[in-house]
């Protein structure tokens, strides 16, 4: 083997290590950028259940990274949601069927994002993304049904009959899906150009390290302000969704928001760092 081509696998090997390190830096960010928000989303209700606000990094990340990276995203959301108690009135029903239809749901959701950006990206990244974000929320909020019929029809259907629906299926549909599935289609929708936008940045991975780091750092400053908001209304004695133990919950919130905060800060010194080294490497490679 020449030593020009040891010198080519090298350099090979070593921007496929960086991309593998970008690539974990960055699902760590959105690791915590998703439990931030589906802590966050514990304190906005309409109708029954909460706003699943973390579908939004979801779909980032599984545009961004791939669809095992979405995957990944879901069940962290599934995770979170079943350790924080918002899954309370289905796990005293029947635990099993829960755990399995809030995983299920989360992790199919989290894939069919990826999948969809991969299949369309081809053409058109935007329109890509607008897909992924349409058809995260239908996944989560169909695999969610699907549950409800398997696991807990009959409850249901007595829960229809507490509040006078007509039938267990509008009850299912407008009484626990509804608004909330509303929103959060209408979130990713209204997300997706932000979102296209901020992959479409630049082609060079030192500019869109600087770019993602930037973003996650005001991210993580906007989560770690209003997430000390809500820890001191719990302190004071105000909780007005009923939420289970505010104080853990919102200081968990805090602690996760400070981590995308001073991540997204790293990660925007490493890209500004890395791209002058590189400009004036190749400023002396003209010379």
């Amino acid at each position: 083997m020449s030593q020009n081509t040891t010198s080519t696998s090298l350099m090979r090997d070593r921007r496929t290590e960086k991309e593998h390190v970008r690539k974990l830096t960055l699902a760590a960010m959105l690791t915590a950028v998703v439990v931030v928000l589906a802590l966050l989303g514990t304190a906005i209700k309409f109708g029954t259940f909460n706003i699943n606000l973390a579908l939004v990094p979801i779909v980032i990340g599984a545009a961004m990274l791939g669809v095992w990276y979405g995957a990944w995203f879901g069940l962290v959301n599934a995770v979170v949601i079943l350790l924080s108690g918002d899954a309370a009135p289905f796990l005293t029903v029947n635990a099993i069927g829960t755990v399995v239809t809030v995983i299920a749901k989360g992790v199919l959701a989290g894939l069919a994002a990826g999948a969809v950006y991969q299949l369309l990206q081809r053409f058109n990244k935007y329109a890509a993304v607008l897909a992924a974000a349409l058809v995260c929320p239908v996944v989560n909020t169909g695999v969610f049904l699907i549950g409800c019929v398997l696991f807990f029809w009959e409850t249901i259907g007595e829960w229809a009959v507490g509040s006078g629906a007509e039938s267990t299926f509008s009850f299912a549909i407008v009484g626990l899906i509804g608004v909330n599935f509303l929103v959060e289609v209408a979130l990713n929708v209204i997300l997706a150009p932000a979102i296209a936008r901020i992959l479409g940045f630049s082609e060079d991975k030192n500019i869109s390290m600087l770019i993602y780091g930037i973003v996650l750092a005001i991210l993580g400053l906007g989560f770690t302000i209003f997430a000390m908001v809500l820890l001191h209304k719990a302190w004071t004695g105000e909780n007005p969704e009923a939420v289970a133990n505010p104080g853990v919950r919102y200081l968990v919130m805090a602690g996760f928001a400070d981590l995308v905060l001073v991540g997204g800060g790293i990660l925007a010194a490493v890209g500004a760092v890395r791209k002058k080294l590189f400009s004036a490497a190749a400023a002396s490679e003209k010379k």
